[in-house]
This record gives C-alpha cells, structure tokens and sequence, in this order.
C-alpha cells in the first residue's frame, strides 16, 4: 500500500530520475517535508551558503586573512574581510570587505544595536497620491501641511553629492501628511508627503 503523502508523479520521478541531485531533493522533501521547507526559505534569502567553509559559516570572517570561497568546478571567491565601522543611529554599519581583491563597502545592520529611531516609511509604488524621495539623499521640504499643489509643482528638493534636484508632485490636490521633517536625510522610495 503506497503513502498517501507520496504521489504517482512522486513515485515515477523517483523511479526513472537518473539525476542523483533530482532524486535527492524529491527524496528530502518526501522524507523531511518541514527541514526541506525551511531550507528552501533559507536559500531564498541567502543563497546557498553550503559552499561556505564551516568555520567561516558559524563564527564569521575573521579581519586580516583571506577566506576561498569554492564556486564551482575551477572558479572560487577570495574574500576578506578588512573593517568594522561603528553602529548609525539606525544600526547600521558600514563593513569594507574585499571580494577578489577589489574593495567593497556594505551596509549592514547590526541586530544586537538597540534602535530609537522609527523605521522610515515608505511610499507605495503605483500611487500618485504619495509623493517619495527619487534617491537617497538631504529632502529640504518647500510645503507644508494644506497646501494646494498642482500637478508637475516643486514640493520638496533633495541634495546628493553636491548636487540637488527637485522632487515634484505627479498630481494635483490638498497636502494632507508630511511624512518627513523639514530636512532630512532619506534613502530611495522613503515617503516624502501624502496628498488629498
């Protein structure tokens, strides 16, 4: 009698499947439907980290040597890892690390930091009533709560290296919220105001 979990297609793939990693994958989800689950979302969300040496994997780059990270059959990753910055009022850090020798800065945020600041919101893609910062940089706002706006008008500017645009509403009506203090440093896509 055959497992009411376990279907005909199942059975016919195990069968015939003459890839040894199919077969082990369709075996793993049978077998272990809960761990198989999970390591599929951890996958999802970090790639696959088996290629990763164990003690790199558990305790982490250590600063000043160099990690390979084997790839593929002739093709590895050399990485290090060079510095640590100090924790941003939003927790996060800015970690340089070496990828094959070339230098590259990443931001990470540092879950053991206790955070004051509210996360930033964030506009909704598609509606025209919000208005969002176009990239990261300093908003300066130049409206404030109840005024009438038109549409393509100047409701805000934003500075980034040194350079400054200006943010426009994409249609016209009531300012209802201001999502952000009269100057303030946002990232790409952060809620700038809400129009009625």
């Amino acid at each position: 009698m055959r497992d009411a979990d376990v279907s005909a297609e199942d059975e016919a793939a195990l069968a015939a499947d003459a890839d040894p990693a199919r077969r082990r994958d369709t075996l793993n989800r049978l077998l272990f439907p809960g761990p198989t689950a999970q390591l599929a979302e951890v996958r999802e969300s970090y790639g696959d980290v088996s290629v990763l040496d164990t003690l790199d994997y558990l305790y982490g780059l250590r600063a000043g040597t160099e990690h390979t990270i084997s790839l593929g059959r002739g093709v590895q990753l050399i990485a290090g890892l060079e510095a640590v910055g100090d924790a941003d009022a939003k927790g996060m850090r800015t970690v340089l690390a070496t990828l094959n020798g070339q230098l590259r800065p990443l931001q990470v945020r540092d879950r053991a930091v206790e955070v004051d600041s509210k996360p930033t919101e964030r506009a909704q893609p598609g509606d025209d009533r919000q208005v969002a910062a176009p990239f990261s940089g300093v908003v300066t706002l130049r409206v404030s709560v109840g005024d009438v706006v038109e549409a393509g008008q100047t409701v805000a500017s934003i500075e980034a290296m040194k350079m400054e645009a200006a943010i426009t509403a994409t249609q016209g009506g009531t300012v209802a919220r201001l999502a952000v203090g009269e100057v303030q440093q946002t990232e790409g896509g952060d809620l700038i105001l809400v129009l009625e």
